[in-house]
């Protein structure tokens, strides 16, 4: 930014008044070059130049020692600059030209603080941080977002409890899924604003973050429980649970775990089969679907919830493993081949894949060759790519039985504790 900028010394002869405002010839005064210039010539020095380069100033060096003189100066010559600025800087705004908005955005909350003039700028960095998830970048949506929240905080301490502030850090930290904070402002929201329809919606938004945080909870408990192999505690926290939010898929995959793990395994079938009806569709629900299956003696479903499972996650390599398994142990001896070798690209060396390379060539007379690898056109995401498949290292992930049979409880369900974070309340 301050590369196209120059400062000059007006000549004293040029000192003068501009509606009660006194031009010096002891201030240094920017000057913004066109694009490209280096060099300033007197045709470049004009009021626009003038004020440009002040605004520049104002945007991102507010703590400059002649501020004051600049925002004086751009208001004496521009009376009517904060509206015009705020009218430009919203249309950079739509048109993504996020960094020039962003400009005028700041030269406006330097030169007029105020809580809406704190809000257009945090919500211009909420608008960029949704533009870069959209692009996947990640380091600077949580960069963008971070600046959001930042303009925002500084915004009540500049203006304290001020009721559009607290709703704006309420409503963003509620979508952000931090809810102790988001309740916490909303609260104090709640405490400043007047009585209306904007206070009213917002209520409704504290009430659905209390209930969030109070099933996160419990559904958290059950978890926990679970973990220390306490399933019948699991149950009773779960079922408390699902009875006040019967529609949430988390919960009722919480209980057809627990009761997997009870060998209930028709009653399991049910409640996972209820989170396919409430609408999720997940690779952990169809496995758990093929274990209730194996369990009560339904093979070929079993295989085929197995087929459904590593569709929706092509990579998994305990999935694969398992299905490679019953088609072995069920004589179907082209699948289970076809399986294994899918398993032998990814963890040629893993010693359940060995002993069932060993099985079927004992019982089909057939032996494996070398593992056969695709070869690709290398791409910037090749190699991710391969990352990705490298990053198995083929040992034992828990399970102790031979073949990783199915019914092994020692299964892993961690996605439940990142994704029970991120439901959605049902009406």
């Amino acid at each position: 930014m301050n590369e196209n900028i120059q400062y000059i010394t007006i000549p004293s002869s040029l000192e003068k008044e501009i509606k009660g405002f006194r031009i010096r010839s002891d201030v240094q005064i920017p000057v913004q070059l066109p694009e490209g210039v280096r060099k300033i010539s007197p045709e470049l020095v004009t009021i626009e130049s003038i004020c440009a380069g002040m605004l520049i100033v104002i945007a991102y060096h507010p703590e400059h020692r002649n501020f004051d003189y600049f925002r004086d100066f751009v208001l004496a010559c521009q009376p009517d600059c904060i509206q015009e600025l705020n009218t430009a800087a919203i249309a950079k705004e739509k048109q993504k030209n996020y960094p020039f908005s962003e400009q005028l955005f700041l030269a406006v909350y330097h030169m007029l603080p105020q809580s809406a003039s704190c809000i257009n700028l945090a919500t211009l960095y909420s608008s960029w941080a949704a533009f870069k998830k959209k692009e996947k970048n990640e380091k600077e949506e949580d960069f963008y977002t971070a600046k959001c929240l930042n303009t925002l905080k500084d915004g009540l301490e500049r203006f304290g409890e001020n009721a559009d502030i607290l709703a704006e850090l309420g409503t963003v930290e509620s979508y952000l899924g931090n809810l102790e904070d988001a309740r916490e402002y909303l609260q104090r929201y709640m405490k400043v604003a007047v009585e209306g329809e904007k206070k009213e919606k917002l209520k409704k938004i504290l009430k659905e973050v209390e209930f969030r945080i109070d099933s996160d909870n419990e559904i958290n408990q059950a978890y926990d429980f679970m973990m220390l192999g306490e399933e019948d505690r699991a149950l009773e926290s779960i079922e408390r649970f699902l009875k006040k939010n019967p529609k949430i898929w988390h919960g009722h995959f919480i209980k057809g775990w627990a009761l997997r793990k009870k060998a209930l395994y028709l009653e399991a079938e049910k409640s996972f089969l209820k989170c396919l009806e409430l609408g999720e569709s997940n690779s952990d629900i169809y496995n758990e679907l093929s274990i209730c299956c194996l369990e009560t003696k339904r093979r070929d479903l079993s295989k085929s919830y197995l087929d459904i499972a590593i569709e929706l996650e092509p990579d998994n390599f305990t999935l694969m493993n398992n299905l490679a398994y019953l088609h072995l142990v069920d004589g179907e001896y082209d699948e289970a081949k076809k399986w294994i070798e899918k398993c032998r690209q990814v963890a040629p060396e893993d010693r359940q894949i060995q002993a069932m390379m060993a099985e079927y060539t004992e019982k089909t007379g057939e032996s494996f060759g070398d593992v056969i690898t695709e070869e690709y056109v290398k791409t910037p995401d090749t190699d991710k790519a391969r990352e990705k498949m490298n990053s198995f290292d083929g040992e034992d992930d828990g399970y102790e039985e031979e073949l990783r049979a199915l019914d092994e409880d020692d299964r892993t369900h961690g996605f439940a504790t990142v994704n029970m974070q991120k439901f959605d309340l049902e009406d």
